[in-house]
């Protein structure tokens, strides 16, 4: 590597971001990118990006490289990391809706006011001296 890549490398030129190498690769699901590179011996920072994702950037020329490589069919991508894939297509496809599972909140406080009143009021009844004996017949 010549004195003018090492000085474009310190400077953060000649290095990509996630989203650049998104555009760089469109046949590649943004999910497999990293993995894509690594196989392909992409060279990433060692220091993450300055942007709010703190991705590694990659090196420019080697994405130029293996993007023809991917265009020309050589590079090395598992099928279900190509966009263009049957994988890609079914995980793009909407399943049935997924049942979230019940959670405790604001929209539970009315209700659970509800069943305490009532259990409250139950174990009132029960307990209470003018119920005729009902509870102190049921225990004898």
């Amino acid at each position: 590597m010549g004195a003018a890549d090492e000085r474009d490398l310190e400077d953060g030129e000649g290095r990509l971001t996630k989203a650049e190498v998104r555009e760089a690769w469109p046949q590649i699901r943004p999910s497999s990118i990293r993995a894509v590179a690594r196989a392909n011996g992409v060279r990433t920072s060692a220091t993450p990006s300055r942007d709010l994702t703190r991705e590694p950037t990659y090196h420019a020329a080697d994405v130029r490289r293996v993007a023809s490589r991917i265009a020309r069919g050589e590079a090395d991508v598992a099928s279900w990391q190509r966009a263009d894939s049957d994988a890609a297509r079914d995980d793009a496809t909407p399943g049935p809706p997924v049942r979230q599972p019940a959670r405790w909140g604001p929209e539970n406080v009315p209700g659970l006011i509800l069943l305490a009143i009532v259990v409250g009021l139950i174990l009132w009844g029960l307990t209470s001296p003018d119920n005729h004996g009902t509870v102190t017949n049921f225990v004898r």
